[in-house]
C-alpha cells in the first residue's frame, strides 16, 4: 500500500507560559525601583527585571517552576493529504490532560508570564498507510495552574500510538502579555 504525506497545522490562539518562584525580598527590590522610577510592577517585569534582579533575566528565561508553550484547545486543526485538505476541531480528535499543578514553593511567591499568541502554532508532517482517521491523533494537554487561572495548552501529538514530532510556534503575533503573582503578606497591610 503506497504511504501518503499527512501535514497537521495547529492554528488560531495559544501561549507561553512561564512560571518562577520568587521571594518576598526581590518583589521588595522591585517595588522600590517602581517607586524610584516611576513606573509600574508589569512594566518592570515584563522588560526591565534583568535590571533590576541581576539573577533572573528576562521573563522568559523566570521559569524554574516550568516554561509552557502551546496551542489552547479553541485552536483548529488544518490537515493536508496530498490535494485535499480539512479543518478539524481539537474535540474530534482525542484528547487526553495532564496536569501542572502549582508548585510548592516553600515559602516562595510565584509569579507567572503568560503571552496570548495567535496564529501557526505547531506544524507536523508524517506518513500513513491507508486513510487518515482524526480518531487516531491524540493531543495530550497540559493544564497550567497559576495563582489565578488554569490555562490548557496542547503540549503533545499522536498518531495511531506513534508521537509526531511538530516544529513549535513558527509564525505567531502575540495579542497581550500578563504577569499573574501572588501577593506577599505584607502587601496586605
Amino acid at each position: 500500500m503506497e504511504k501518503k504525506k499527512v501535514e497537521i497545522v495547529l492554528g488560531g490562539s495559544g501561549h507561553e507560559i512561564t512560571r518562577s518562584k520568587f521571594t518576598c525580598e526581590e518583589l521588595d527590590k522591585v517595588r522600590k525601583y517602581c517607586n524610584e522610577n516611576d513606573t509600574d510592577m508589569d512594566s518592570v517585569l515584563t522588560n526591565e527585571l534583568e535590571e533590576v534582579l541581576e539573577n533572573k533575566g528576562s521573563w522568559y528565561d523566570c521559569d524554574d517552576e516550568g516554561h509552557f508553550m502551546g496551542a489552547n484547545l479553541s485552536c483548529k486543526l488544518y490537515v493536508t493529504i496530498g490535494d485535499d485538505e480539512y479543518e478539524f476541531e481539537t474535540k474530534d480528535a482525542n484528547v487526553e490532560f495532564t496536569s501542572e499543578d502549582y508548585p510548592d514553593l516553600d515559602g516562595g511567591i510565584l509569579v507567572s508570564f503568560i503571552t496570548w499568541e495567535k496564529g501557526t502554532l505547531d506544524t507536523c508532517e508524517f506518513e500513513i498507510e491507508g486513510d487518515f482517521d482524526i480518531s487516531k491523533l491524540t493531543l495530550v494537554v497540559s493544564q497550567i495552574e497559576t495563582s489565578d487561572s488554569v490555562y490548557e495548552i496542547i503540549k503533545e501529538m499522536s498518531y495511531d500510538g506513534e508521537s509526531l514530532i511538530g516544529e513549535g510556534f513558527s509564525d505567531t503575533t502575540g495579542k497581550a502579555f500578563e504577569i499573574e503573582m501572588d501577593s506577599c503578606d505584607e502587601d496586605e497591610d
